[in-house]
């Protein structure tokens, strides 16, 4: 199992659900009355569409799950998104992988500041480039729209565990839209069917949790992608620094500080 490839194929796919998502798939319906939402759910998805065009920063964690025959890499992590000023952390991240015939766990951390990455695996931290950019696509939220209009949409009420009640928004894009997504990214990957649900609090009309369920193909071997991001402290200021024994004087990640006045950024409110 090529753990590192998986790994961020997930992470890539749910970034696009977390940053692109939160403000496109729950985007606005076309008013050329091609669609089926009632008035009721126009109103909905324009509601939770202004809120969160209004984000600046927010807190999330996420869980992502591969499996494919008898293998399974589940990756669980939590971090801050500072959309203000492009930068994004992901801590605590626990990867477990479990074959038929073993089982693994690895702890890391990653950072993004604007399209590069600081990633601390095992012993090593390294900064390199971004896989797959959430603020460009979180930039084009016109294109994003458009293939909103494209998919397949439904909107319905639900309870969560804790008793919050939400609108669920769910969302099948097309094979062709899937493409349009993901680009020419993601190697030699094909997907079959996907599916975004997104859960909007009733009452402030902010998202709380996005979940999206995949099938693909990998080199030829089937795998299942599921991913789920909860989201909190929306627009309360938020700090993201690296670590001195990343980001320090002379340390691999250093460089990734050149654009701003120290290494602590602070979201705006």
């Amino acid at each position: 199992m090529n753990s590192r490839k998986h790994v961020f194929i997930a992470v890539a796919l749910a970034l696009l659900v977390a940053l692109a998502g939160c403000s496109a798939f729950v985007g606005t319906p076309t008013d050329d009355g091609s669609d089926d939402d009632s008035p009721e759910e126009k109103e909905i998805k324009a509601d939770a569409v202004n809120q969160m065009q209004s984000v600046s920063a927010y807190n999330y964690s996420m869980v992502t799950v591969v499996e494919f025959s008898d293998n399974e890499l589940r990756t669980e992590s939590n971090g801050t998104v500072n959309v203000s000023a492009q930068r994004m952390s992901a801590t605590n991240i626990v990867t477990a992988v479990r074959t038929n015939s073993t089982q693994t766990r690895s702890f890391s951390e990653a950072f993004i500041f604007g399209e590069q990455q600081c990633l601390h695996i095992g012993d090593e931290w390294r900064q390199e480039d971004v896989d797959q950019s959430p603020w460009r696509t979180n930039a084009s939220l016109g294109a994003q729209q458009e293939i909103l209009n494209n998919s397949k949409s439904t909107l319905r009420n639900e309870t969560l565990a804790n008793g919050q009640e939400v609108y669920v928004i769910e969302v099948t894009p097309s094979q062709e839209v899937i493409q349009q997504l993901v680009g020419d990214d993601t190697g030699n990957v094909d997907f079959g069917d996907v599916t975004y649900r997104q859960y909007i609090d009733r009452d402030s009309k902010q998202l709380v949790k996005s979940t999206m369920n995949a099938t693909y193909v990998v080199n030829g071997r089937a795998a299942n992608l599921s991913v789920e991001m909860s989201f909190s402290d929306y627009n309360t200021t938020h700090e993201i620094e690296l670590p001195k024994a990343a980001g320090g004087e002379k340390k691999p990640c250093a460089a990734m500080n050149s654009t701003a006045q120290s290494n602590r950024v602070v979201a705006l409110d």
